[in-house]
């Protein structure tokens, strides 16, 4: 247990500093994830939908129920949701970490680059951000690197598998299909497991996935069509094949971003790449295999059409790994530690400065945020908004050009409003619609439009209003 002494250290310190801030400089829950998975997770715990999503009372059938339902079990403790379900990321990102430094260190056989690749990756901006807000990233990340670490135990490969599988869909299954691949490889080819072993692990593997997929047929025995639309079709398929509500990119995105994230860091990473690409092939070695798992996720995500920065976040790990691969060449260990610390002096004094680290904060009180308390402070049974004039004009654009899924407008551009106010939300993308249900309205209904649409006559009583926004009730 010795070679964990070092990570407990850093852990400890890491959560430490990161609770510290989650608890002392409370933050809104930000557009869009954070404010969508508060007020999803909460509805699921009021609703007790502990295995379908909720929003608005709605099945949101787009995603699986863990990571919501897991934020949602953190508002029945009694503090501030911004601080719960954020310490509750905060550990989960303590537990990617860990599972990474095992991953490196079985496949790298050395310590400081293991340690090394934690406390980059755990600085790196993206990761940094993902730390403190609420997400579903950092649930994917500890399905895949568990389910990679231990897929020949079946009932732990199992836990890992669905974890992943039930946080980010399809998407969990990504190491099932890299590990098939290397035991077909090594069966077929290789001949380097016997057939009898092939066969455990296939039948280990049918169950693993057997037991994950549980959720997705009783959603579609429950649900129908309308799961394979909003699941399958428009949260996966059309996704990779178009851009849709707006996240267009060039075809070099990732690429760039991948620049911006590691800069110095690329050119020893490629040279990672290839030399493990030559053991894989030439030597067979399955440390190389491993080593360069999720490199083909990487690949593959920049065929896709649709562009969003997150999507990279789990295989940033992978890539400071092999940016720090080649210190295992290092014959002296401590020699390997002189270097190694000579890298994270440069990355934290030319990349990531730490100075930086304890005034950066991702979220802060804004107009939209603060109209929808006074919404909830009011006693507005339900809530209407029209969503600004700009959003309203992008998404006439996006529908004309098919670029919207069937729960584009459940969200409008401020979907926290939601959390804020505490009660029934619509967002309204054209005036017409607006106004109709305005004419309709219920008693306590209110209304909330930026003071720009207030040239069209509501016949609004004003309840409150701010900088940007106006909320009132029907006269």
């Amino acid at each position: 247990m010795k070679k964990y002494i070092p990570l407990f250290i850093f852990l400890v310190l890491f959560l430490g500093i990161n609770i510290y801030k989650v608890v002392v400089d409370v933050r809104p829950f930000f557009d869009w994830d954070e404010g969508i998975y508060a007020q999803v997770g909460r509805e699921m715990i009021q609703a007790k939908s502990y295995l379908v999503p909720l929003w608005q009372g709605r099945a949101w059938l787009d995603k699986p129920p863990i990571p919501s339902l897991l934020y949602g079990i953190m508002t029945v403790i009694p503090v501030k949701n911004e601080i719960s379900m954020r310490v509750l990321t905060v550990l989960l990102s303590g537990c990617a970490l860990c599972l990474l430094y095992i991953y490196v260190t079985r496949y790298s056989k050395s310590i400081f680059v293991a340690l090394t690749t934690v406390i980059i990756t755990s600085f790196l901006p993206a990761f940094l951000q993902r730390t403190q807000s609420l997400n579903v990233d950092v649930f994917l990340l500890i399905g895949w690197l568990g389910y990679i670490l231990w897929y020949k135990n079946l009932w732990v490969g199992t836990f890992f598998l669905t974890f992943g599988v039930l946080s980010k869909s399809l998407l969990g299954y990504y190491p099932v299909a890299m590990v098939f691949f290397y035991e077909c490889i090594q069966w077929f080819m290789h001949k380097k497991i016997r057939k009898d072993e092939f066969a455990v692990y296939i039948k280990n593997t049918f169950i693993q996935v057997g037991i994950s997929s549980l959720w997705f047929i009783g959603m579609y025995y429950q649900y129908r069509g309308d799961f394979i639309q909003y699941h399958v079709i428009d949260s996966h398929f059309k996704r990779v094949t178009a851009s849709i509500e707006q996240h267009f990119g060039q075809r070099t995105f990732y690429i760039d971003l991948f620049i911006e994230q590691f800069k110095y860091g690329i050119v020893p990473a490629l040279l990672s790449i290839l030399f493990l690409s030559y053991m894989c092939v030439k030597k067979k070695s399955k440390d190389a295999y491993f080593s360069l798992i999720f490199v083909p996720w990487f690949l593959f995500l920049n065929a896709t059409k649709t562009k969003i920065a997150w999507y990279l976040y789990p295989v940033l790990p992978q890539f400071v790994y092999l940016g720090v691969y080649m210190l295992r060449f290092i014959q002296r260990q401590w020699l390997q530690g002189i270097v190694a610390v000579g890298i994270l002096w440069y990355f934290f004094t030319y990349m990531i400065p730490l100075s930086s680290y304890m005034t950066t904060n991702f979220s802060q009180w804004e107009d939209h945020q603060r109209i929808a308390q006074d919404a909830q402070k009011t006693g507005c049974k339900e809530l209407v908004v029209l969503v600004d004039g700009s959003t309203r004009s992008s998404y006439a654009v996006l529908k004309s050009m098919d670029l919207v899924i069937h729960t584009t407008t459940w969200w409008g551009n401020h979907p926290s409003m939601a959390y804020y106010s505490e009660g029934k939300t619509s967002f309204e993308y054209t005036t017409q619609t607006f106004q109709n249900k305005m004419h309709n309205a219920l008693p306590k209904t209110c209304f909330i439009a930026e003071k720009v649409d207030l040239a069209v006559e509501w016949k609004l009583q004003i309840l409150s209003k701010n900088e940007k926004f106006v909320l009132g009730v029907k006269e």
